[in-house]
């Protein structure tokens, strides 16, 4: 698995950190710290590449939104619990749901398609979701870090136990040999 991970990072490096955080997010970026942790890539070019596509993904979530209204959110059934649970964490907290809206899992994508039906301002958007933005792959990011020197470490044991559960394994398999012969040899003596 190290080996397929070193690859993908190697082929495409931070772009697929980009690509990966349009479409998902944390996964995207931890895989990027563990590779920069592993030396396959930069952890400045981790950071940038997420922040970048990350605003750009919320912006362009935004436009359409505010392109295409209420009425296309009205025609998404499913989405309905979250455009309320939205609406309501809006007129509670107002800018700072604009801002940590990143950190609500299941929201992220339906907020600014929502804030832009809604009319908000597209500077004020850009300002506050580019401020959120900053502190979440400011947060992933410091805990992908933390969490790299943790995998790195378990990988370290793991390898070594391996090689011992091998060693049981050819020992085991020794003493199964040994006694099968000596069964063998004391039943032909009989």
């Amino acid at each position: 698995m190290i080996e397929t991970l070193q690859a993908l990072i190697a082929d495409f490096g931070a772009f697929a950190v980009a690509i990966g955080c349009l479409l998902e997010g944390e996964t995207s970026i931890l895989l990027g710290v563990f590779g920069a942790h592993r030396g396959w890539l930069s952890l400045e070019s981790v950071i940038v590449a997420a922040t970048v596509a990350t605003i750009i993904g919320d912006n362009l979530c935004f436009h359409i939104g505010r392109r295409m209204g209420r009425p296309a959110l009205d025609r998404r059934p499913g989405w309905q619990p979250k455009i309320a649970r939205v609406e309501r964490l809006l007129e509670s907290y107002g800018a700072p749901v604009m801002i940590g809206f990143r950190f609500l899992y299941g929201l992220r994508y339906v907020t600014p398609f929502l804030l832009g039906s809604l009319g908000v301002s597209p500077l004020r958007f850009f300002v506050l979701a580019t401020i959120g933005t900053l502190l979440w792959v400011g947060t992933v990011t410091f805990v992908g870090v933390q969490l790299a020197g943790a995998i790195e470490h378990a990988l370290a044991h793991i390898q070594d136990v391996e090689k011992i559960l091998a060693a049981v394994v050819l020992v085991g398999a020794g003493l199964g040999l040994a006694i099968y012969w000596m069964r063998r040899n004391v039943t032909a003596q009989r």
